[in-house]
This record gives C-alpha cells, structure tokens and sequence, in this order.
C-alpha cells in the first residue's frame, strides 16, 4: 500500500526506528519506506486513472422535508451529476450514500463527495453508484453554530432514511430488484447517519420488507462515546447528555439495521483531542462544546465504566490513525485546516479532514492520499487490511 507525501508548503521531520529512507529532490518530498502503509507513492494520483464512478446528489438546503436530486456539476466543474431519476430507475446492484460533517457549504460537500470518489476510484472501487448527502451544516464555526448544526442532524436523518426507505421499495416492488446499500459519515454527518439508522428500525414498510443496510463506515465520528450502546441507561445516566440531544442508544439500530458496522477512528484527531495550549474554541472543539470523548478519538467507552457488554454484535472498530497523513490542507485550497494554524505541528493522525483523502495543492483535481478510503475498500471486500501499526513518528509544521 504505497502512498505520497507531498509536503510543498511544510517543512518535515522523520524520526524512524530501523527504518530506511530514500530522499529525492523534487518539487515536494518523496519519501521511500520500507514499512507497510507508509505515505509514499511514485506519482501524484490523478483523478482520471480509473473509471468514472456514477454520481449523484441529493440535497435538503432548501430545508425542505424530503430531498431533492442536485442538477449541477460536480466538484471544479469536472461532471455533471447524474438525475436522480436514473438512480430509481436503474437500481444497480451496489449504492454508496456518503453524508459531510459540520460547517460545510454546498460547494463544501461537493468538494468533499469529489474526494470521496477520486479516493475509491483509486482503490478501483467503481462499479457503484455514488449518493452525496448535502445538508445545511453551515450553521457557523461557533459553539452555537456547533450546538444548531447537531440538533438539526437528527432531523435530517429521518429525511436520508425516508429516501432509503423509497429507493428500496421502489427497486423491489416495481422492477424487482435489490440493492446493497452503504452509508459513509464524516465527523457530523456520522450522527446523522445514526439518527437515520434509528428511524429504519421504527419504520414498519423498511421491517416488513426486511430490508437492511449492508454497512456502515464512520469516520471520525462527531458522537459521544457511548451513543452506540444498546443500553438506554449509558446514555441517561452520563450527565453530559442531560438537557441535550443525545437521549438514543444506537446500538439497538445498530444491530437489527445494519449487516457490517465500522467505526474508524483516530486516537490523535485534533478535532477531539483537548487542546492544552489553547484549550477554547475552535483550537478545542469536541472538548469544549460536549464535555465528553468523541466516537471517533477514542473508539467506544471505555472510562468510566467499559460498555462492550453492551455494544451490538456487528459493532467493529478500527484506529486508522497511521492512514491520515501530517498534511495541514487536505482539500487543497492552500489554507490551513481548522484546529491547525501558522507554525503549528502536525502527526499522523492529527487531520480531522483526511479520512476521504488529501487533495494536492499545486493541482486540486489530483490526490496525494486517500486517507482512509483504503480501509473501508477493504472491509467492502471483506478482506484484512493490511498493518497500519507502522513504527514512525512523522511531524510536520503548517505554514
């Protein structure tokens, strides 16, 4: 699993243990690795090497109840996207709903949907349709925005699950035909999903039909830690969750919902790591407005009290943190990422944005990386990933 680091605006700091480098002199730094899952390939991935993945968008910024397919380009004006329409009535056998985080405009989801897509169509993951979810998350970058932005995800949850529920019963009841289905969330957009696997367990035409979603992959998931239980008492009894919107343990839709569940997390993740040089929003953010430890920092809870006994039978998790590039920009618009600023240090693990991948600056229509794409790709196949317990520190400094 070969893989660039192309640090053109960072400078760079390799502290290895029995591992041997090659340094080229290029434009940006290429570096060779001896080690599985290393941040170096021979050539920038561009986003026409494979086969075009069929991709649509599905909105709701109109807050209207139900959504509504996007006719527009795509991200750069590089497509256009598909007519939903073709999406009902074709019913291909596979469908990837993939549904942004918090704070993300609709040229945003586009952006983040593009790298999505690109990163699969690396992993030569193609022969799917493509669903982006665009959601009105810009609520604004404060801890209000943050707080409106969460309550507002339940809701649309219920909106994603009545579009499931329809594109399944149409596929079955007119042309006969079955789709796996599979959800991708991000940061916020993985309360969503979780809020829209909740409402498929109350639906009584999603049961009858026995209908099932084939899995779900959260990535950096923006939930308290223990939201997935299925015991109801996890979540009333954390006094964090008083007066709030997490009242739901999801592990009960979890398991009767979903047929592979995956949370990838990553233990360095700045957007939930506490911040103790400057301990305030937005430098602290999951810290600051929860109080609690996030999903996707730390894996399911653990302290207090362990809840394994209570988690769903299909419930995994996987810590990608070595899949995430110390890369500062990673949807390539030359500026810094949020929690991140001029002269900061970045590790592995530490960007909150390159789980879809990392987009090369120099040439956006390009990756650099695919974050943890790879990953869920291999679950997908139902194959082992390969080791990404790498033994290297690798920091940069944004600039």
């Amino acid at each position: 699993m070969n893989k660039l680091l192309s640090l053109n605006s960072c400078k760079k700091y390799f502290h290895s243990y029995n591992t041997s480098f090659v340094f080229l002199s290029l434009s940006s730094i290429i570096v060779s690795l001896s080690i599985l899952s290393s941040f170096t390939v021979d050539k920038v991935w561009a986003s026409t090497e494979a086969e075009d993945i069929s991709t649509y968008m599905i909105t709701t910024r109109d807050f209207q109840a139900y959504p509504k397919g996007v006719n527009d380009s795509g991200f750069n004006n590089n497509y256009q996207f598909n007519n939903i329409n073709q999406l009902l009535e074709s019913c291909p056998a596979e469908v990837v709903f993939f549904v942004h985080g918090y704070d993300n405009n609709n040229e945003n989801a586009k952006e983040q949907l593009d790298r999505i897509k690109m990163s699969l169509e690396h992993n030569n993951y193609t022969d799917i349709s493509l669903i982006g979810y665009s959601w009105p998350s810009d609520t604004g970058f404060t801890p209000s925005g943050w707080i409106k932005a969460k309550l507002l995800s339940v809701d649309e949850g219920s909106k994603l699950a009545n579009f499931i529920i329809d594109y399944a019963n149409t596929c079955h009841k007119q042309y006969n035909k079955k789709s796996d289905i599979r959800l991708i969330g991000h940061s916020l957009g993985s309360r969503l999903i979780l809020s829209a696997l909740d409402s498929l367990d109350k639906n009584q035409t999603w049961n009858d039909n026995n209908y099932q979603i084939a899995s779900v992959h959260l990535l950096g998931a923006a939930v308290d830690n223990e939201e997935i239980s299925k015991n109801q008492l996890d979540i009333t009894n954390d006094w964090t969750n008083w007066n709030s919107v997490k009242t739901t343990a999801y592990g009960n839709a979890i398991e009767n919902q979903v047929i592979d569940f995956y949370n990838l997390y990553s233990s360095e993740d700045n957007i939930y790591q506490p911040n103790f040089i400057f301990p305030f929003f937005p430098y602290q953010i999951y810290p600051s407005v929860e109080g609690d430890w996030a999903l996707g920092q730390s894996g399911y809870q653990t302290i207090p009290y362990d809840i394994a006994l209570s988690l769903s039978k299909n419930y995994n998790q996987i810590n990608v943190q070595n899949e995430l590039a110390p890369l500062c920009d990673s949807d390539g618009d030359n500026k810094i990422d949020e929690t991140f600023y001029l002269n900061s240090d970045i590790r592995i693990g530490d960007n909150h944005g390159g789980y879809l991948g990392f987009r090369d600056p120099t040439n956006n229509s390009n990756l650099l990386d695919d974050g943890a794409m790879d990953i869920v790709v291999s679950n997908w196949k139902n194959i082992t990933p390969l080791p990404i317990n790498q033994p290297i520190e690798l920091t940069s400094i944004c600039s």
